[in-house]
């Protein structure tokens, strides 16, 4: 594995600074008193084989091997040993030790303080090696000078223990039996017994925990019939149990070597509690922050974050409970670590906290975790007996803090007093934070979803009373038009009555085009409006709509100008809509032009393949701060505008855009103007034969069945019908209607659709039952849906109130095919 680039570089400092490290040692032995070696060995010597040390140690920081070794450093490591086994005594070992590895951490601090990058983790680590590296030389030399004493010398077991003691970690030396033969200093402190007492007693008694000490027992049983351990030459990270019977966590690394009696296990144990206590936190953090991140239902990651919190020390129960409205603090979720706690968690799930009672409350009024060493000492615990029989003692409660207040409380329980933890209770504070932030966050969401329904509500409410109130509108303008209108083509009556009732027509269709507005809103709202494509001559829509407004414009003495200069205003457009279009701007322009003033319209090339329709008027123009929202639906077209809805601009350009065309609105020093472009289609001469050619109206006679509740209605369709030569039979309601249609032959419907006892989609079902008769729906409802759904009732066509008799009789035609 390649190592890590900081310490690489540390360790080419560390070679850089070896004669610094040199002198920082002979001014040390300088300034102490001289220790002889046994053969009067100079220091000079020592001095010769610390740059092959530094480079071992370098190559143990940097693990890739980036630092080459000089063939000679082989031969001095040698060299070295041997010269200590000739003349130096442990003590001096250990002294020289001592100083090279004070000096190296000196060394390390001049790195750390030069390279600003170098983390806090990064200088563990490298504390970590070259401990160790200092740890294995001593454990060596401890190795080395026991073969002398059993060879040689019989060498003193002080000097062996002085250097065990002198060793940061902890050595325990075993035999194949498991028991211990040698404990150093730095294990009595940790575990806290003396030599005397740890030497001579089976290691599994003294600090292996209970569950762990058959397996222990059981690797021992195998290595005595196999030679071979598992844990041997490994680093490992277990369980260990300390002498007033606390849990610590130790890394752990096992070496072996063969005696004239047998096999000896050398142990080096490193106390790692903290390391992993706070590895513990900091995942939990990590953790809960993803399932916080994730943004699921508090229920549903409550309990893991309850579980993870808990994981991080040593909690045996833990409860979250929310802040109610009242003050009250109620429980949402709970955790337990064994079934003992079961009653606390159930009186917990069901227990309200009164508001400005008991232990929560500091918590939440402070904002900060508060700390309980003991909770069967405070009389604020409410739940004491319950607590008292789950082995509870310590507690740590942590508020849900967030910029909109406090949301609830963490509660946590220990079974065992506790001693204030800094690290543990900021770790508190900042999860109190981020969990008060996602309630917060999750409550802004609701409350947002709460005005999103009911928006979308009222918007429905709307949609309905909108569709209402168009059938309302309609239904009565119905017979008014088809009367006007048929009455009007009679040659018989005179000029002026015809013009009256022209005008009549024209007025009906201009409070059916304000209807339609209202509906074309709510269309384009729901993506719903539907456009039916044909070629169209441009220049014509523009003529109709004008002959519409007409009489509008004649009531304010108005001039109009008309020049269409278009080389081709034919276009492939949804001719209702673009007259639509026409006629709204032709009714703004009327609104805003003073009497007597001009309305200028024509048609233009406004480029290759777009043709412009402009209508200007004269005017004062449009107001700077209503031209940002000019096409908005519900804005009027100036500050104090009498008259209209404000939907004709928004419903303009939407019409316009569903076309692939623009729509702009300008001033003029006389007035404004509106332009919109569409593409153009081809030519007139070269327009495609049309595949459905409009039917003509037939001379057969037809027996037609009208159903309408409405008497104004009925009397004129049955009139018309009638003049046209069909045998015209009419019902008012839904069961008068069948009851006529199975006893009689019909050739056509027409049908209303809301009638007193039913709906005409039933009456059109039970006629397509019986078969033969073809239907129109007739309905003041005029949505998509509404054509929808009489369509598949079995309506072969959808009039929208209020109809003329030119509608009428072109759909007989096209549904009976005559």
């Amino acid at each position: 594995m390649p190592a890590n680039k900081r310490l690489t570089d540390l360790a080419d400092f560390i070679v850089g600074k070896t004669s610094w490290i040199i002198d920082q040692w002979s001014h040390a032995v300088t300034r102490s008193p001289r220790i002889p070696s046994a053969d009067d060995l100079p220091y000079e010597e020592l001095v010769d084989h610390l740059p092959y040390l530094l480079l071992d140690l370098a190559q143990r920081l940097s693990e890739d091997s980036l630092i080459e070794v000089p063939k000679e450093a082989a031969h001095g490591r040698v060299h070295g040993r041997r010269r200590w086994e000739q003349g130096y005594t442990l003590a001096e070992v250990v002294r020289e030790f001592g100083i090279i590895r004070a000096a190296t951490t000196r060394a390390v601090e001049l790195f750390a303080r030069e390279t600003p990058a170098f983390a806090a983790a990064e200088r563990a680590e490298a504390d970590k090696i070259i401990n160790q590296f200092f740890t294995n030389a001593l454990a060596h030399s401890a190795q080395q000078f026991e073969t002398e004493q059993r060879s040689a010398f019989k060498a003193s077991q002080q000097d062996r223990q002085a250097i065990l003691d002198s060793a940061l970690d902890c050595i325990i030396v075993m035999d194949e039996p498991g028991i211990i033969r040698e404990w150093n200093a730095a294990a009595a402190a940790l575990f806290g017994y003396p030599r005397e007492e740890a030497v001579g007693t089976e290691l599994a008694e003294l600090i292996v925990p209970p569950e762990l000490r058959a397996p222990h027992r059981a690797g021992l049983n195998h290595f005595r019939k196999t030679g071979e351990g598992p844990l041997l030459g490994r680093r490992i990270e277990v369980p260990a149990v300390r002498a007033d019977g606390t849990s610590i966590q130790v890394e752990l690394a096992i070496m072996h070597h063969r005696t004239e009696t047998g096999a000896l296990f050398t142990a080096y144990l490193r106390d790692i509690t903290e390391r992993v206590r706070s590895e513990k936190r900091r995942d939990a953090q990590y953790e809960i922050a993803t399932l916080l991140f994730d943004d699921q239902p508090l229920r549903k990651i409550a309990p893991a974050i309850l579980e993870k919190i808990a994981a991080s020390g040593t909690w045996i129960f833990a409860a979250l409970w929310m802040l109610e409205k009242d003050g009250s603090l109620r429980s949402c979720a709970t955790w337990k670590s064994s079934e003992r706690q079961a009653v606390f968690e159930e009186k917990t799930r069901h227990f309200i906290i009164p508001p400005r009672q008991g232990l929560p409350v500091p918590a939440i009024e402070s904002g900060d975790p508060i700390w309980y060493a003991d909770v069967l000492r405070e009389e604020k615990f409410p739940r004491h007996e319950a607590a008292l029989e789950a082995g509870m003692r310590g507690a740590l409660f942590f508020p849900l803090a967030a910029p909109g207040g406090i949301k609830g409380v963490i509660e946590l329980m220990s079974d065992t007093v506790l001693t204030p933890d800094a690290d543990l209770i900021q770790l508190a504070g900042t999860l109190g934070r981020q969990i008060g932030l996602y309630l917060e966050r999750k409550e802004t969401a609701e409350e947002l979803q709460r005005q999103k329904e009911t928006a979308e509500a009222a918007s429905r409410a709307k949609d309905r009373f909108l569709a209402a109130l168009s059938h309302e509108l309609r239904t009565p303008l119905t017979p008014v038009l088809m009367w006007a209108c048929a009455t009007s083509g009679d040659e018989n009556l005179p000029e002026e009555i015809k013009e009256g009732l022209a005008m009549i027509c024209r007025n009906i269709e201009m409070e059916a085009r304000l209807i339609d507005d209202l509906l074309d809103l709510t269309r384009i709202a729901q993506g719903k409006l539907q456009l039916h494509l044909q070629f169209c001559e441009g220049d014509r829509l523009l003529q109709h709509a004008l002959e519409i407004v007409r009489s509008q414009l004649s009531g304010k003495r108005l001039r109009v100008s008309v020049s269409l200069q278009a080389s081709n205003h034919f276009i492939q457009v949804d001719p209702t809509r673009i007259e639509q279009v026409f006629w709204n701007l032709l009714k703004n322009a009327q609104k805003f032009t003073p009497e007597n003033g001009q309305i200028a319209l024509r048609s233009y090339d406004a480029e290759p393949g777009i043709v412009a329709f402009e209508i200007a008027n004269e005017g004062k123009g449009i107001d700077a701060s209503v031209m940002p929202k000019l096409f908005t639906a519900f804005e009027q077209g100036a500050p104090g505008a009498g008259g209209g809805l404000g939907l004709g601009l928004a419903i303009c350009k939407a019409i316009v855009e569903m076309h692939g065309g623009t729509i702009t609105a300008t001033n003029r020093p006389d007035g404004a103007a509106f332009t919109f472009t569409l593409k153009t289609a081809l030519p007139a001469a070269e327009q495609p034969p049309t595949d459905h050619p409009a039917a003509p109206v037939g001379s057969r006679s037809l027996r037609i069945l009208i159903v309408e509740d409405d008497e104004s209605t009925v009397r004129v369709m049955q009139r018309l019908l009638q003049n046209a030569k069909h045998e015209v039979v009419t019902a008012t309601t839904v069961r008068d209607a069948i009851a006529l249609i199975q006893k009689q032959e019909f050739d056509l419907v027409v049908s209303d659709l809301g009638l007193p006892d039913g709906s005409g989609h039933d009456l059109m079902r039970e006629a397509s039952r019986k078969g033969g008769a073809r239907g129109i729906a007739v309905s003041g409802y005029g949505m998509e849906d509404d054509i929808e759904r009489s369509r598949e009732a079995g309506f072969s066509a959808h009039l929208t109130k209020p109809i003329n008799v030119q509608d009428l009789t072109e759909t007989i035609a096209k549904v009976t095919r005559i």
